[in-house]
């Protein structure tokens, strides 16, 4: 079939309102959920347990920021900081990971039935979101063919890349709108998200993919950080990590760009 012309108005009144209002509904979940675990963190702590929980999450969550965001830092910032986390005798990771093993029978028995609940409602809420966005694209979009992939594809794409729109003679190339809605669920809202709302949503849109896909497949959510019961193995594994991580000041490397850039420029 010879390639057909997409309307202008297809990408004002199909495309951008499926990306805005699947952004919206996004931060939207992600900012409910940051303002339920603000509110149930400034609850009262009554057990150890718990303090020693929020700790160990705590580090682990800073060790983690370390590693993914070492090149904003600059190289003694990042050495006083690594070195104040996994020096051999006064680290925090090297001390935390002294600490004993958890007895899974006791793990198993001090388990909050208000935290698994919580766990439960987190789930059945993401599969309602997606159920709802699923509906509504399909409802207003369906049918509607939106794009063209630059790169041949083979016929096993045409039921993963034209989801509503049955029609064998169109190239496979051609991509529907439900097919991009599937596109934007699972990858292509994160790095917007994460570059609007800075750290703090990363690790909600990381855990929100997760689980998203593991509702798709049918798996259960994985356990939170209080169930493992060996956290001297976690930390152990984030000091290696970390000690492994090759830092690079990233304003060094702009000031590089911008000379090369401007030689070329000079030159031409």
């Amino acid at each position: 079939m010879s390639d057909i012309l997409i309307d202008d108005r297809i990408r004002d009144w199909v495309f951008l309102p499926i990306i805005i209002v699947m952004f919206m509904i996004q931060m939207f979940r992600g900012l409910l959920t940051k303002y339920m675990d603000n509110k149930k963190t400034s609850q009262k702590v009554t057990s150890k347990a718990q303090v020693s929980e929020m700790i160990d999450k705590n580090i682990t969550q800073q060790s983690q920021r370390l590693a993914r965001l070492h090149g904003l830092l600059p190289d003694h910032s990042f050495k006083m900081k690594r070195a104040h986390l996994c020096d051999n005798k006064s680290g925090i990771l090297t001390k935390a990971s002294e600490k004993p093993a958890k007895d899974p029978m006791q793990s198993m028995s001090m388990m909050n039935p208000a935290a698994m609940a919580d766990m439960l409602k987190q789930n059945l809420s993401g599969i309602v979101f997606m159920a709802l966005q699923y509906q509504w694209v399909s409802y207003f979009f369906s049918g509607f063919v939106i794009g063209k992939v630059p790169f041949p594809l083979t016929q096993k794409f045409r039921t993963m890349l034209q989801r509503g729109v049955d029609v064998q003679n169109l190239d496979v190339r051609y991509i529907s709108s439900i097919s991009i809605y599937f596109v934007l669920l699972f990858g292509g809202l994160q790095k917007i998200q994460q570059l609007m709302f800075g750290d703090d949503t990363d690790e909600f849109v990381d855990d929100t993919q997760m689980q998203m896909q593991m509702q798709m497949m049918g798996m259960p959510a994985m356990p939170s950080f209080g169930q493992q019961n060996d956290p001297g193995k976690l930390f152990i594994a984030e000091r290696t990590r970390l000690e492994g991580v090759k830092h690079t000041f990233e304003l060094n490397k702009s000031q590089d760009k911008a000379i090369k850039s401007l030689k070329r420029f000079l030159i031409q």
